[in-house]
Protein backbone atom coordinates (compact mmCIF):
# COMPACT_ATOMS: atom_id res chain seq x y z
CA UNK A 1 0.00 0.00 0.00
CA UNK A 2 1.40 3.15 -1.13
CA UNK A 3 0.45 7.18 0.19
CA UNK A 4 -1.62 7.37 -2.79
CA UNK A 5 -3.57 4.47 -2.10
CA UNK A 6 -4.82 5.98 1.25
CA UNK A 7 -5.76 9.23 -0.65
CA UNK A 8 -7.66 6.95 -3.25
CA UNK A 9 -9.43 5.27 -0.23
CA UNK A 10 -9.81 8.08 1.67
CA UNK A 11 -11.54 9.62 -1.21
CA UNK A 12 -13.46 6.85 -1.67
CA UNK A 13 -14.73 5.21 1.45
CA UNK A 14 -15.31 8.74 3.48
CA UNK A 15 -18.32 11.54 3.12
CA UNK A 16 -15.62 14.51 2.83
CA UNK A 17 -15.85 17.29 0.71
CA UNK A 18 -12.18 17.52 0.39
CA UNK A 19 -10.49 17.39 -2.74
CA UNK A 20 -7.18 14.81 -3.26
CA UNK A 21 -4.64 17.17 -3.24
CA UNK A 22 -6.34 18.42 0.82
CA UNK A 23 -6.49 14.88 1.61
CA UNK A 24 -2.53 14.04 0.11
CA UNK A 25 -1.24 17.09 1.98
CA UNK A 26 -2.80 15.73 5.23
CA UNK A 27 -1.86 12.17 4.46
CA UNK A 28 1.58 13.41 3.73
CA UNK A 29 1.82 15.63 7.38
CA UNK A 30 1.17 12.60 9.39
CA UNK A 31 3.99 10.54 8.07
CA UNK A 32 6.30 13.53 8.16
CA UNK A 33 5.20 13.70 11.76
CA UNK A 34 5.50 10.28 12.88
CA UNK A 35 8.66 10.18 11.26
CA UNK A 36 9.62 13.09 12.81
CA UNK A 37 9.09 11.64 16.50
CA UNK A 38 10.85 8.50 14.87
CA UNK A 39 14.27 10.51 13.52
CA UNK A 40 14.44 12.47 16.52
CA UNK A 41 13.82 9.97 19.30
CA UNK A 42 16.02 8.99 22.21
CA UNK A 43 17.26 5.65 22.76
CA UNK A 44 14.31 3.41 23.80
CA UNK A 45 11.61 5.84 23.16
CA UNK A 46 7.92 4.65 22.43
CA UNK A 47 5.91 5.79 19.14
CA UNK A 48 2.58 3.86 19.77
CA UNK A 49 -0.67 4.73 17.65
CA UNK A 50 -3.53 3.22 19.63
CA UNK A 51 -4.85 0.20 18.02
CA UNK A 52 -2.13 -0.28 15.25
CA UNK A 53 0.72 -0.29 17.31
CA UNK A 54 4.36 0.85 18.81
CA UNK A 55 7.37 2.19 16.91
CA UNK A 56 10.39 1.58 19.62
CA UNK A 57 13.90 2.86 18.81
CA UNK A 58 16.45 0.81 19.81
CA UNK A 59 20.01 1.13 20.72
CA UNK A 60 22.11 -1.10 18.85
CA UNK A 61 24.92 -2.78 20.34
CA UNK A 62 28.63 -2.29 18.41
CA UNK A 63 29.33 -5.83 16.38
CA UNK A 64 32.05 -7.42 14.66
CA UNK A 65 30.95 -7.78 10.92
CA UNK A 66 32.10 -9.96 8.26
CA UNK A 67 32.59 -9.68 4.05
CA UNK A 68 31.43 -12.96 3.43
CA UNK A 69 33.19 -13.43 -0.26
CA UNK A 70 36.73 -11.89 1.18
CA UNK A 71 36.34 -13.04 4.79
CA UNK A 72 37.14 -9.63 6.24
CA UNK A 73 35.82 -8.27 9.30
CA UNK A 74 35.42 -4.82 10.46
CA UNK A 75 33.68 -3.46 13.60
CA UNK A 76 30.10 -2.16 12.93
CA UNK A 77 29.75 1.14 15.25
CA UNK A 78 26.71 1.37 17.69
CA UNK A 79 23.52 2.78 16.67
CA UNK A 80 20.31 3.16 16.41
CA UNK A 81 17.37 0.89 15.02
CA UNK A 82 13.54 0.75 14.93
CA UNK A 83 11.19 -2.16 15.67
CA UNK A 84 7.84 -2.45 15.52
CA UNK A 85 5.03 -3.99 18.09
CA UNK A 86 1.80 -4.27 16.61
CA UNK A 87 -0.80 -3.75 18.78
CA UNK A 88 -3.39 -5.95 20.24
CA UNK A 89 -6.27 -4.96 17.79
CA UNK A 90 -4.37 -5.50 14.57
CA UNK A 91 -3.03 -9.31 16.03
CA UNK A 92 -6.53 -9.91 17.03
CA UNK A 93 -7.01 -9.33 12.95
CA UNK A 94 -4.31 -10.91 11.75
CA UNK A 95 -5.07 -13.64 13.40
CA UNK A 96 -8.47 -14.03 11.87
CA UNK A 97 -7.66 -13.48 8.75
Amino acid sequence: MTKADIVNWILQNTNTKLSKKDISRIVNAIFEEIENEIVTAKDEKKIQISGFGTFLVKRRAPKIGRNPKTKEETLIPERLGISFKPGKKLKERIKSA
